[in-house]
């Protein structure tokens, strides 16, 4: 998809809001939860029940979210606190921490030329 022409940024127009894009080069990211991180529980107050099991639909390191970011942002880090915001929330934020951050974009030309 065309995202820049003359480093000019480009906007997709769009009727549908779901299908607008932001513009300008993007960095995607896969983040991922630990092992059974949302299952564990913590004992209750009075120490006397046991700890239930991890929930078992949850492997290490399953994927939770696709973080997509303009390129000249930072890079997300593992134990990062994001505060993200949820493409068709309008303005509506949500904060995440990833325990695994995955590059996914490959960049295969830059400025004409091949680059993988």
């Amino acid at each position: 998809q065309l995202v820049e022409v003359n480093g000019s940024p480009c906007l997709k127009l769009t009727e549908d809001e779901e299908k607008a894009t932001f513009p300008g080069i993007k960095s995607i990211y896969r983040l991922r939860d630990a092992a059974g991180e949302l299952g564990n529980h913590s004992q209750n107050s009075l120490g006397s029940l046991p700890a239930p099991e991890p929930v078992p639909w949850n492997p290490a390191g399953h994927p939770f979210m696709d973080l997509m970011a303009l390129e000249e942002e930072p890079a997300p880090k593992a134990g990062q606190e994001l505060r993200i915001r949820i493409l068709g929330s309008l303005g509506e934020t949500s904060k995440v921490i990833p325990s695994f951050v995955e590059p996914l974009q490959r960049i295969y030309f830059r400025d004409g030329q091949v680059r993988e």
